[in-house]
């Protein structure tokens, strides 16, 4: 296929083949920590080709995780053998991030996000799926329930930036003078914002490699994790749970849970204490064991 020259600046992408096989060697170092080796699929979208990880149980209700920016979907490691052990897993490469999934043609809005999303469930044949998400895959995962909630059983969104709550000031300030040195290359910065982000820990390897091959091997063209209104939260009917770390500085966790539990008709909502940005990564254990209670709860009242 063919992209218009007008497209192409709008379409995430590796700077270049050198950058491309540098961020592919990180990507199969920290798949190669899975318990078990997936199952890889591709399946054909409207934007592009979506790479999808299969693993976990051959019955039972589907769970489809969508990742935080950079890291793609290897970075589940740590929680798909306890999301399997009674349900298919499905750990997508989001369709705009670095990945094995190619992009062709823009992803502009959470519109354009849904239709994406929902292209690559179809495609799965899945009708009836928990889609769990962390950071901007959190906020993919609540859009997805705004826009396009068909193919849901439930939404867990591990805390979303921008959906629902607003980033801690002080905390994002004493980040910029950071932000500013890892734009200009310094390793140390982009190392000390990932562990801001990890509750003040270092990133583990696998990890650590493939979040910096992530951000620096990749163009990222996808839309900002707007705000949702007042409206658009309330009418949200699919089942949700959100889970905030109090030491993120991505959300005022109070605040957002207050804001979560005013508006969402069906939430189930926490502010989980010392935990940080990256809850399933700092804390697998408690993690998977606040989802599968959730979604035992959901499958019981459908069936």
């Amino acid at each position: 296929m063919t992209v218009p020259a007008r497209d192409v600046r709008k379409i995430s992408g590796f700077r270049n083949e050198v950058a491309r096989r540098t961020f592919v060697a990180a990507y199969e170092r920290a798949l190669a920590a899975w318990p078990v080796p997936p199952m890889p699929r591709d399946v054909e979208t409207r934007y592009g080709t979506t790479h999808v990880h299969c693993c976990g149980a051959s019955s039972g209700t589907p769970i489809v995780l969508l990742h935080a920016v950079a890291v793609s979907s290897p970075a589940w490691f740590g929680v798909v053998a306890a999301l399997g052990e009674q349900h298919p897993v499905y750990a997508v490469d989001t369709i705009t991030d670095a990945g094995r999934s190619t992009q062709t043609s823009p992803v502009r809005d959470g519109s354009d996000a849904a239709s994406w999303l929902d292209d690559t469930l179809a495609a799965l044949d899945l009708d009836d799926a928990h889609l769990i998400g962390l950071s901007f895959g959190g906020w993919l995962a609540l859009n997805q329930a705004r826009v396009a909630p068909r193919r849901l059983a439930s939404v867990t969104a591990a805390d979303p930036p921008g959906a629902i709550g607003r980033p801690r000031g002080w905390s994002m300030i004493k980040m910029l003078p950071d932000s500013v040195l890892a734009k200009a290359k310094s390793e140390r910065a982009l190392h000390r914002l990932l562990r801001r982000l990890n509750n003040g820990e270092p990133m583990q390897q696998p990890l650590l490699d493939l979040c910096v091959a992530g951000l620096r091997t990749f163009r990222l063209k996808q839309p900002f994790p707007k705000r949702m209104s007042d409206t658009a939260l309330a009418a949200i009917r699919t089942p949700t749970l959100l889970l905030f770390g109090d030491a993120s500085p991505v959300n005022h966790a109070a605040q957002a849970a207050r804001r979560a539990r005013r508006l969402l008709p069906d939430v189930e909502c926490e502010v989980v204490a010392d935990a940080g940005h990256m809850l399933p990564i700092e804390n697998s254990e408690l993690f998977t064991g606040r989802v599968l209670g959730f979604i035992c709860d959901v499958d019981g009242r459908a069936s």
